[in-house]
């Protein structure tokens, strides 16, 4: 089983062997990017109320840190210069990090648009790429999202709250009880 390869999840193994709580949950709530990064025109009300419930889920899970799906890159491409969920760590005295991969993390390991380019260029799909690239596309978002849930357990701070996309939420969650721990969707696309 990959958890027992890695060491600290051992040590969490045996604690609970010896009576010992170890909390190591996750709590998940997926959103819309726009919301999560309180893009400009989107509705005041509503990042505000995106903000309470933040609020009201670290305050009543005892979170620790808030991690979310965004990268530097993430934020210049929606034109801001942090999260909702940044500020509200930040209020609350939490840590808060970004998991997503960088551009250059993603042309490393070649989930660029380069390589699916070159390949539809340079065959003759019938529906000009559109399947290959959905399939491609799939293949780097299950990459993106083990790096993720490395990231998060690499910190070992719990309880986590982790923002993402409402389209990763289902994803996450099964691969982080792949694992065996605990993880609780608190909203699977919160909208206001």
């Amino acid at each position: 089983m990959l958890s027992d390869q890695i060491p600290w999840f051992r040590q969490i193994r045996r604690a609970s062997t010896l009576g010992l709580t170890v909390n190591v949950a996750l709590f998940i709530i997926g959103t819309s990017h726009t919301l999560q990064c309180a893009t400009a025109g989107t509705d005041d009300s509503k990042v505000a109320a995106f903000e309470a419930e933040l609020r009201r889920v670290c305050e009543e899970h005892q979170i620790v840190r808030i991690a979310e799906e965004m990268s530097e890159a993430g934020l210049a491409h929606q034109s801001v210069e942090c999260t909702v969920g940044a500020g509200v760590a930040k209020a609350l005295r939490i840590e808060h990090h970004h998991v997503d991969l960088e551009p250059e993390e993603r042309a490393a390991l070649s989930l660029d648009d380069g390589p699916m380019l070159n390949i539809i260029l340079h065959r003759d799909f019938p529906d000009c790429g559109g399947t290959f690239r959905n399939a491609f596309d799939a293949l780097g978002d299950a990459v993106r999202e083990r790096c993720w849930i490395g990231r998060m357990l690499a910190r070992k701070q719990w309880p986590t709250l982790f923002v993402c996309g409402a389209d990763h939420t289902n994803s996450v969650e099964q691969l982080w009880r792949s694992l065996g721990l605990p993880v609780s969707v608190v909203h699977r696309d919160y909208e206001p």
